[in-house]
């Protein structure tokens, strides 16, 4: 094997495939192990009196999966009533509540091959749902903290 393909081949195994999805006026990086399914958006059935960060719950695969606006853990932006499309997450963190939820998405969500030296931190400021403030070149984005959130899904499933 020649020495190019060699490198190829070690930054293809050193990459991490990831999704970037646009969020109220965020980017959030994720592992797209973290991604069961992008689906196209849906008629969401609202939660009377739910969080902010709940828009509601959606029909998938034969399950309800409650459908979380990221924006509504920092005091954001009122729920959409709709959404671009849906990213349907699986269960990472804890070992209790659904095995999946919904995150709502303002635009389409893309593919990228994230590398340790493509990443900087940023100085952006977090607020609660976030874990870690990045750039991937000359974009910012935000690595949400996954246990805050399902944590938070879990807390209103045991509550419905």
């Amino acid at each position: 094997m020649n020495t190019a393909t060699e490198r190829s081949s070690d930054v293809d195994s050193e990459a991490l495939n990831c999704v970037v999805i646009p969020v109220s006026g965020h980017r959030l990086l994720l592992p797209n192990v973290c991604v069961a399914e992008i689906v196209p958006g849906r008629r969401i059935r609202e939660l009377k009196d739910s969080p902010t960060w709940c828009i509601g719950f959606v029909s998938w695969r034969g399950q309800n999966v409650p459908v979380v606006h990221y924006d509504g853990f920092n005091g954001g932006s009122a729920k959409p009533s709709t959404a671009r499309c849906l990213v349907i997450m699986n269960r990472s963190h804890n070992a209790l509540g659904p095995p999946f939820y919904a995150l709502a998405a303002e635009g389409l969500p893309r593919m990228v091959q994230v590398l340790e030296e493509d990443l900087t931190r940023d100085d952006a400021s977090l607020s609660d749902g976030g874990a870690l403030a990045v750039k991937i070149g000359a974009e910012a984005a935000v690595i949400p903290d996954l246990g805050f959130v399902e944590q938070r899904v879990r807390d209103l499933i045991d509550l419905t």
